[in-house]
Parts: structure tokens; C-alpha cells; sequence
């Protein structure tokens, strides 16, 4: 009668263990006696099915700074940690792939030199919650124009099991530089193949970091990095769009057509040396002058256009 008793205690065990399903997060762990260790909300959540995905605004950093955002490893059991729990962490891509495959997106993972995070952390006894910082570096080798991602995994734990739906997740951060922002555009556009063609102005862009020290404009009009145009009605330049480049006195340095220069219809973009063409950190105001050219049409410039790009507040 006794060995009748062991052998459906192990069949009980068996049956217990082979519930917990790679969906299980939030196991009753007074029933199954097992504590549960999982990464836990941070930032924005992204996702709701599948790899959950966290997205945190890192706001600008400057070339060569750090900042930090936050990573919760917790701990779900009956109370507290019994005990100090050491908790493994790892970047692993299989994460980000099933990631992106799940979301049809292309997250990368960001290099060695932009992130770093601890690998060990502790929930410490009498605790349920440890939180680390993960830090980001705009390094030589950081690409505002990549999507990053960094996947991290819980690869091991000494007391618990680690969770189905939470034992990983995908980190996303927006980083911008200090001249990205709203603005307000005021100045004069002249077109010298067609005079009918003239500058709407004031115009609400934005300007969206590109690069450590580079801008695009956004026009919030058209909705796309192109520049606006009154015909009298409201149109824009067709495959033009400007990037500006400023160095570390302030001064514009260049001027670029972003669909190519030239692009596929000819045009291209040229900074105007007559113009001011600097940036001022007090007032957050670009002054610049710069041409479309398109020879095709007319040589040697086709639009001139000066113009005083006001700061109005964060994009």
C-alpha cells in the first residue's frame, strides 16, 4: 500500500511540472512550490503578445555621453525572496529575432561600445524586486538612423525557476542630439525658373536628429522630410529634402539633398556662403542660407532660400 502511495505522489509531480507552460508568468507558487523569476515592466511597453518589447525616450545625449535606463528583475512567490537570488543576464539575438519576426520589424543590436549592462544581479533576501541600469553611449560607432534593439535574457537563476513569458525582453531607446526639436520657419524662397512658385512661411517643422551633429527637416505639413511650397496652393519639392550639418562652433557646415545629391530628377542641395549659416545655442535659432539646385532647368541655382529656423519646444 505504501509503494501504491509513492508511485501516485511521482505521477502527482510529474503531472504538476508538466503544466507549467512556456505561457505561464504569474505561477501559483504556494501551489507548485516554486518561486518565479522574470523581467519585469520598463519604460513603455510596446507589445502585448508575444516577446514583451520596452521602449524608453533617453532625450538628447551628446557625442561621447552616457545615460541609463532601467531593467526590473523581479521576483513572484509566496512573499519575499527566501534567500538571495543570483540572476544571470545575457544579450541574446534569438530573442530579437523572434522579436522582430513577431512585431515585422528590424531591430538591431546596438554595439558593444553604445551598451553595456550588468550580466549579475541580486534579488536580495526579504526583497522581490532589484532594479539595474543598462547604459547607452553615443559612442563613435552609435547610428541614429539604426533601430535599435537590445534583447536580454534571464539564461540562469540559483533559486527558482525562470519564467515562459517574461524570461526574456527587447529594449528600445530614442536618443537625440541638442538641435533636435520643434521649430518655426520664417524668411523668403525665390524659384528663378518659376516666380509662381513662392515660400509658405511661417512653416512648422521639426528637426530630427540624423546624426550626432546633423538635422533633418521635417516639414509637419507635407508629413516627411521635404520643404513646402505655396503654388498658390499648398505643394512641395518633389524628392528634396535638406540635412544639415553643424560643427562644434556653431557653424553650418553643409547643407544635403537626403533622396541624393543630385537626386534622381537632378536636384541637389548647396549651402549659400553669403548667408550667416550658424547656429545659436542661447536662442536655439538656425540662420542659414542655402540653394536647390537643379540644372536641368536653370543653372547654376534653381531656389534660393534664407531662412531663420526658430526653436518652439521638444519634438
Amino acid at each position: 500500500m505504501k509503494n501504491i502511495k509513492n508511485i501516485f505522489l511521482g505521477l502527482l509531480i510529474i503531472s504538476l511540472s508538466s503544466c507549467l507552460k512556456a505561457d505561464d508568468m504569474n505561477i501559483d507558487a504556494v501551489k507548485y512550490k516554486n518561486n518565479v523569476i522574470e523581467i519585469a515592466n520598463t519604460g513603455d511597453n510596446l507589445t502585448v503578445t508575444g516577446v514583451p518589447g520596452f521602449y524608453s525616450d533617453l532625450g538628447v545625449i551628446a557625442a561621447g555621453a552616457s545615460k541609463t535606463f532601467n531593467v526590473n528583475v523581479h521576483y513572484t512567490g509566496p512573499g519575499n525572496a527566501p534567500e538571495d537570488i543570483t540572476v544571470t543576464l545575457s544579450s541574446d539575438a534569438a530573442t530579437l529575432t523572434a522579436y522582430n519576426t513577431q512585431n515585422g520589424v528590424t531591430k538591431v543590436v546596438p554595439p558593444s561600445s553604445v551598451v553595456s549592462f550588468p550580466t549579475s544581479v541580486v534579488i536580495k533576501k526579504g526583497t522581490n524586486l532589484t532594479t539595474v541600469e543598462a547604459k547607452i553611449t553615443v559612442s563613435s560607432d552609435f547610428n541614429f538612423n539604426a533601430a535599435y534593439g537590445l534583447p536580454i535574457k534571464i539564461s540562469q537563476v540559483s533559486k527558482g525557476i525562470i519564467s515562459g513569458n517574461y524570461g526574456n525582453a527587447v529594449y528600445s531607446f530614442g536618443v537625440r542630439n541638442k538641435y533636435d526639436g520643434t521649430y518655426t520657419i520664417t524668411g523668403t524662397m525665390v524659384d528663378y525658373a518659376n516666380a509662381g512658385l513662392t515660400g509658405r512661411y511661417p512653416m512648422s517643422v521639426g528637426m530630427v536628429t540624423s546624426g550626432a551633429n546633423t538635422v533633418r527637416l521635417y516639414d509637419n505639413v507635407i508629413g516627411g522630410v521635404y520643404h513646402s511650397i505655396s503654388t498658390p496652393g499648398l505643394s512641395y519639392y518633389g524628392s528634396f529634402g535638406v540635412e544639415f550639418a553643424i560643427d562644434a562652433s556653431n557653424k553650418i557646415t553643409s547643407v544635403i539633398n537626403v533622396y541624393g545629391q543630385p537626386a534622381g530628377n537632378g536636384r541637389s542641395a548647396e549651402l549659400d556662403p553669403s548667408g550667416v549659416n550658424k547656429y545659436d545655442p542661447a536662442t536655439k535659432t538656425f540662420k542659414v542660407k542655402y540653394w536647390m539646385n537643379q540644372p536641368s532647368v536653370i543653372s547654376p541655382h534653381r531656389v534660393s532660400f534664407d531662412e531663420t529656423i526658430t526653436y518652439t519646444g521638444v519634438r
